[in-house]
Parts: C-alpha cells; structure tokens; sequence
C-alpha cells in the first residue's frame, strides 16, 4: 500500500505541473494569436503604403532578436533556444504579411545555404533551389521571389558575382542579413555562411556591416584607396578585386557601421581620391552576427571571411 500511495501522490504532483504547463501553453497561444493579429494589420498597412514593396525590417529583427536573447541570458532556457523560436515567430508573421518565396543557390550536393535559410526563415517558406548564383539574382530582380540567399563574401571567390549587385535602379536587390545571424561558439574562418538579398533598403541596426563597391582606374593602387578610406576615417576591410575591363578595377569592401552614399564620409572620400574613381556603390549592409559562447552573449569581433591581399 506503501508504494501504491507515494506512486498516487508523485502522479497527482506531476499532473499538477502538467495541467500549469498546459495553462501557460494556452496563454502562449491566446497571445501568439492576438500578436499575429496586429502583424495582419501591419501588414494591410504596408501594403497600403508600399505595394509590392518586400515587407522585411532587418533591423527591427535584428533588434528583436538581441532584446529576446538578453532577456533569457541568466535564465535556465537556452538564449540560442529563444533566439531560434523568435526566428521562427518573426518568419511566420512576415510570411502573414506578404507571401514570401526563397531562391537559394545550391551547388551540386552541396544544401548547406538551404538548410540556414530554413533555419532563419523557418521550414513553412517555399524553397527554390538554384545551382546557379546568378539565377537567385535574376529570380529576385524578376520579382519571382522575394528574397535570394547568397553565399558569404570571400576573396577566393572568382565568380565575382557581386558585381550584379552594381547596378542602378529600382529592381536591383540589396543586402539585408547575414545568416546565420546566431552562432553557437566562435564560427571558423570556413564556417559556412550566407547573406540574404532583396529589393529592399536596408536599415542601421546599431551595429552593422556596410558593403562598397568602388570602381577605380586599374592604375590607382590598393593602398591609395586605402589611404583615402583612413582620411575619411572609414574602417574598411577588403574583400575582392575584379577586373572586368583593362582599365578599370572593381574593389569589393566591407566598411564597419552603417554607411551608405549620403554619409559624409564618403564625400570626404571621393575627393580624396578625385578622378581616379569612375563609380562608389552602396550594395546593401547587415547587422553583425551574434555569438553565444558558454550563455554569454558577444558580437563577432571580425570578419569570418578570408580577406583578399591583392594590391
């Protein structure tokens, strides 16, 4: 009788916890419901305001996801757990907003990009996969999609893809984001990596990542321009050099903070460099990826990609 009784108290216990679990959960779902609510009105908003307009914030995201995280930091739930469910929760109610469609570059037996865009744009957004980068990027220009994932920027990179990206007007994608935008421990220098584009303007996070492409006569050396980037105190990294043409240069950089054509830094910049520089073009930002090392939040505190040495 002994063992029967302790075995009927410890089940009328744990059926106590269970049926509070269960009350939260309906709580949690009362207010997933009145939340996605207000998302549709937002986004009946938007639609008002900027038809056909891709509805993604990315700083607002990336806003949301350092809040959500800080607010687990000392708390037995996971942060990176959090992070993932906030991921999810922002993809759905932006998929509530406006419908959206991926195209993914895919190379062959290669579904590292698919799988992290799944991951941050949860596993409900329709999928396309390209073999090919160019074919993400037409997919977005056409409006066949909404976003395009990339790979990351390495300066072992040949395809020079980037330079699509240059382009005037008003159907060419931008960078948005980075993905991952958590890592679990300090990522590799070939950890994989991609970024997100689409026809949308990107945002100032508080802490970003701005991408420059500045053509320049093929006799104007690295070191001039970078010369000319200290002078109008720009922190830049390069990435790439293309050469499309005998005599002209395309430098792909990367610039720390939110920097677009209309900062005055880069005015400072043009006339440093004069007439040696045919074109500067701003072709997107990101906010800088979080890294969670033993439950402590930190910012990547450099690049992951290789950087290229050419001169």
């Amino acid at each position: 009788m002994l063992k029967k009784d302790l075995h009927d108290r410890n089940e009328s216990e744990l059926a106590a916890f269970r049926k509070q679990i269960d009350e939260l959960d309906d709580t949690l779902i009362d207010l997933l419901k009145e939340r996605i609510g207000i998302v549709s009105r937002v986004g009946e908003f938007k639609r008002r305001s900027a038809p056909g307009r891709c509805p993604i914030r990315p700083a607002r995201e990336a806003e949301m996801i350092h809040r959500v995280m800080k607010k687990f930091e000392d708390s037995k739930f996971s942060p990176a757990a959090a992070a993932a469910l906030w991921r999810l929760i922002i993809g759905a109610s932006t998929s509530v907003e406006s419908a959206l469609t991926l195209s993914v570059f895919t190379p062959d037996r290669d579904n590292d990009y698919f799988w992290m865009a799944r991951e941050y744009f949860g596993p409900f957004t329709p999928i396309i996969k390209q073999p090919h980068i160019k074919r993400v990027i037409g997919d977005v220009m056409d409006g066949k999609v909404a976003v395009g994932i990339v790979p990351m920027l390495r300066s072992a990179d040949t395809t020079f893809w980037w330079t699509n990206l240059v382009q005037q007007g008003n159907d060419i994608p931008k960078v948005f984001a980075r993905i991952p935008f958590v890592y679990y421990g300090t990522p590799g220098r070939d950890a994989p990596s991609a970024l997100a584009i689409s026809r949308l303007t990107p945002e100032a996070s508080g802490d970003d990542r701005s991408l420059l492409v500045l053509e320049a006569d093929h006799n104007v050396s690295q070191h001039k321009i970078q010369s000319a980037f200290a002078t109008a105190k720009l922190d830049a990294t390069w990435i790439n050099i293309a050469t499309l043409s005998p005599s002209a240069r395309h430098h792909l950089i990367e610039v720390k903070g939110f920097v677009t054509l209309e900062n005055p830094c880069i005015d400072i910049l043009m006339n440093t460099l004069g007439a040696s520089i045919y074109n500067l073009s701003f072709i997107g930002a990101y906010a800088v990826p979080i890294i969670l090392n033993n439950g402590n939040i930190s910012h990547e505190t450099k690049t992951i990609h290789a950087v290229s040495s050419k001169s």
